[in-house]
């Protein structure tokens, strides 16, 4: 799309809070079905905004943060002794492994990590946190942090914009 096509591009009238919930005419969505043909349908432009494309095309989203959540995560060993951790997402059934190299803080000391496709952050959620805090340590130096998974050291840098 092209400057001139951004700017014609309406509102949905939906909104997505810092906590990943969605509303219309300030009411919340919470019908599962309904969300996730909303993510389906998610797409981001190269301003930065979220769009839903409709039967009608593209509409502006009003994101306050980032429509992906963490709700969850689940740590795994497999039998050959790898370890991989699950993220599970609030309002969509999706899940994806972590790649722990996109670990990022963020404002106010909050963790995003990059989705599959790197074109979304995804924000873990107060007790995704949590759960995940139990694999993060603190560099020697004291600086920085980090996880370690199949034995090997992930930094967790800070949050670059997208």
């Amino acid at each position: 799309m092209n400057d001139d096509t951004v700017k014609k591009i309406e509102s949905c009238e939906i909104q997505v809070d810092r906590e990943g919930d969605w509303f219309y005419e300030g009411r919340k969505i919470f019908r599962p079905e309904i969300l996730e043909v909303f993510y389906a349908k998610l797409d981001r432009l190269p301003t930065g905004e979220f769009v839903l494309h409709d039967f009608r095309g593209p509409c502006l989203l009003d994101v306050a943060d980032t429509p992906f959540v963490i709700s969850r995560i689940d740590f795994e060993k497999e039998q050959s002794g790898a370890e991989r951790i699950m993220i599970r997402f609030k309002n969509i059934s999706r899940f994806e492994i972590l790649d722990p190299d996109t670990l990022e803080i963020g404002e106010d000391n909050v963790l995003y990590c990059r989705l599959e496709d790197r074109r979304y952050s995804a924000k873990f959620s107060r007790p995704a946190y949590y759960q995940l805090a139990e694999f993060i340590h603190e560099d020697d130096t004291g600086q920085g942090f980090h996880i370690e998974l199949n034995g090997k050291r992930h930094s967790i840098g800070l949050k670059s914009e997208g």
